[in-house]
């Protein structure tokens, strides 16, 4: 009989109570909810406390306090990892023998062996291999010298069937024990559908012939996991993390059904399979993430019919892709430090952190050396994986993990009402929620309400780009079109777009900094509208100052400029900003803009081309000076 999974009508965080040794049952205890707000509404000086409650691409709302009595979700556990929703972990013991260390290589690159091996001596735990050969012999010159019973070879996710069969034959002809292999076949056709519109056949064939083949792997290699359910293609294409759950999520359940509706147990089929999700910049989102997966996980499982505590998932987490920069490449270490400590806290079984340099082609020995001993130092130097969950107990993290839980399996049951992933990509449906999202994204990214260090703010344009030799082309693609790729989507990708239009002019945009007032009046606005210009390519002048509008005129005359920026205070704006923007005009500017919110300065509307103030669109207020010089559009899109 064809299995079919059923949903609890509630979502994952509902069946948590309230621990009886956490109550607050001290009634000296002064520290209530009141008593924490008051304290930091007068921290702000005035400002309003609410005003500091954010949102994130779900519709979570981020509040500025979390206290027990405000946020304690109910609990029917002790808070144990191990128990119940296993937010906190699978295992009592945590993950105290920390997570294994992957590093990824692409096996078409010259000297791919050596770099293995390299990795490998100086502390990788195992090998993430993209772009595997699907011969024994061939993968074998690859893998040369690697013992694949202590250092586990996994293939990336995606991977076909002769891959995967080349590794198995690998460890067949390996004599240690068969149970000592650990490694993960990379199967998962839906992630090669979304990246790249084709299969090589019909996707519930492929599924048989992939249930088939992991029927013949769990017999001999009973430690050896072939499917994946990857979430970094989703990630990579705008998602929330909600929506990469979900699709993760969903992802895992097909593949349930395929192995149970052939006779294998669902504790046993939830063995076969590694779920994959993105480690992103956001500490604490990532941190809920992790936990959020294996609490909407067990519920699966339980819907099932199965023992969540003997269906073990594993975790894989990969830096996200998206967030990695060209321009400043080097801040990259910052953002995948972050993401490699959220993905551990979060309690992830493994994590590949992507070189810092891994956008702008083939990493160099000291970028992978890099990203390798990030995971080393935060393992063994900072003892990271002794503290069991290091978010348990944070109501700011439980209640993030509950509410991420929530809105996942919701998205989850609409995709699951569609046919599940793969029909929501065949039809197109998936695409067109993912593409929603997206456009959010890419709004925040161009008011710069999600500011990238080094491209969107504080961008250097002295800075010394990487030279990288280029990836190998990729593969043809085989197989019908079954739907529209979901886009590949770097967050940083249309300011560097709009960066190198901006470097391709000719004659370089200059813009003039027309300074009112001393230092201290002019300081703040100069600075923002510097950083501003500066994110779009176009370079700007510094001055201490102008103390009168004949001294700002005389100075941009000589300056040579074409384009003009008045800065000041709301006060000098009043006495002079009409004049000079009139002046700036007579003397031959053709774009003059203000800094400063329209709104505040309605006067002044009619003389300015443009205003730039915190919150505006920056991709838009620099278009009219690219188009003035000649600059060539840019694709705000894709990377």
């Amino acid at each position: 009989m064809p299995y079919e999974v059923e949903y609890a009508s509630d979502m994952p965080g509902n069946d948590r109570s309230s621990n009886p040794n956490e109550s607050d049952s001290d009634s000296a205890t002064e520290n209530t909810y009141p008593t924490w707000e008051k304290a930091a509404e007068a921290a702000l000086r005035g400002k309003d406390f609410n005003d500091l409650t954010t949102r994130t691409f779900d519709e979570i709302e981020r509040l500025p306090l979390y206290t027990r009595e405000r946020n304690a979700t109910p609990r029917n556990e002790e808070g144990l990892p191990g128990n119940s929703s296993f937010a906190r972990g699978h295992r009592a013991s945590g993950n105290v023998l920390g997570w294994q260390i992957r590093q990824q290589h692409l096996a078409s690159t010259v000297g791919a062996n050596e770099q293995i091996l390299a990795d490998l001596e100086s502390g990788a735990s195992a090998i993430t291999l993209k772009g595997a050969p699907e011969t024994t012999a061939d993968l074998n010159a690859v893998l040369k010298g690697v013992f694949l019973d202590m250092a586990p070879v996994h293939l990336a996710a995606g991977s076909n069937t002769a891959q995967a069969q080349a590794l198995v034959k690998l460890c067949t002809e390996n004599d240690a024990d068969q149970n000592s292999f650990s490694n993960n076949l990379g199967l998962d056709p839906l992630t090669q559908l979304a990246r790249t519109g084709h299969l090589n056949g019909n996707l519930t064939e492929i599924a048989e012939q992939i249930t088939e083949l992991a029927f013949q792997v769990d017999t001999n290699f009973p430690n050896i996991r072939p499917i994946s359910a990857e979430g970094t293609v989703w990630s990579d294409a705008g998602a929330s993390d909600s929506q990469e759950l979900a699709a993760v999520l969903s992802t895992g359940v097909f593949w349930l059904k395929s192995l149970t509706a052939q006779g294998m147990s669902i504790e046993k089929a939830a063995g076969q399979i590694e779920l994959g999700l993105s480690a992103g910049p956001d500490q604490f989102l990532t941190m809920a993430k992790f936990r959020a997966a294996r609490m909407c996980w067990a519920r699966i499982i339980d819907a099932s019919g199965g023992n969540p505590a003997v269906a073990d998932i594993l975790i894989h987490a990969g830096t996200s892709n998206a967030m990695m920069t060209l321009t400043d490449a080097w801040v990259n270490i910052l953002r995948t430090t972050t993401a490699c400590f959220a993905a551990a806290a979060g309690g992830a079984d493994s994590i590949t952190v992507a070189p810092f340099d891994s956008i702008a082609g083939l990493s160099s020995n000291s970028a992978l050396r890099l990203a390798r001993n990030t995971q080393l130092i935060l393992q063994e130097e900072t003892r990271l994986a002794s503290v069991i969950d290091p978010g348990g107990g944070s109501w700011y993290i439980e209640d993030l993990s509950d509410q991420l839980a929530k809105s996942s399996w919701k998205i989850f049951q609409e995709i699951e009402g569609l046919g599940g992933i793969g029909e929501a990509l065949i039809s197109g449906a998936w695409q067109a929620e993912l593409s929603l999202t997206r456009n959010e994204r890419m709004m925040a990214i161009a008011d710069r309400s999600m500011p990238l260090t080094g491209t969107s703010e504080f961008p250097d344009l002295d800075e010394i780009k990487l030279e990288r030799a280029p990836l190998p082309d990729p593969a043809e693609i085989d197989g019908e079109q079954l739907c529209q790729p979901v886009p590949l989507f770097r967050w940083s990708s249309p300011f560097e777009s709009i960066r190198e239009s901006s470097e391709a002019i000719e004659d370089q945009p200059l813009m003039f900094m027309a300074n009112l007032g001393d230092i201290a009046t002019h300081t703040a606005r100069a600075t923002f509208a510097k950083n501003l210009f500066e994110a779009g390519g176009i370079r700007t002048s510094s001055n201490d100052g102008f103390l009168s509008a004949d001294l700002c005129i005389e100075a941009f005359t000589q300056s040579a400029s074409r384009i003009a920026c008045i800065c000041s205070s709301d006060a000098m704006y009043s006495e002079m900003a009409l004049e000079v923007a009139r002046n700036l005009k007579e003397a031959g500017a053709e774009l003059v803009y203000l800094a400063g919110n329209p709104k505040m300065l309605p006067e002044l509307e009619n003389q300015i081309d443009g205003f730039v103030y915190l919150g505006c669109n920056v991709l838009e207020a620099l278009a009219g000076i690219h188009k003035m010089f000649g600059a060539e559009e840019h694709d705000e899109s894709n990377s």
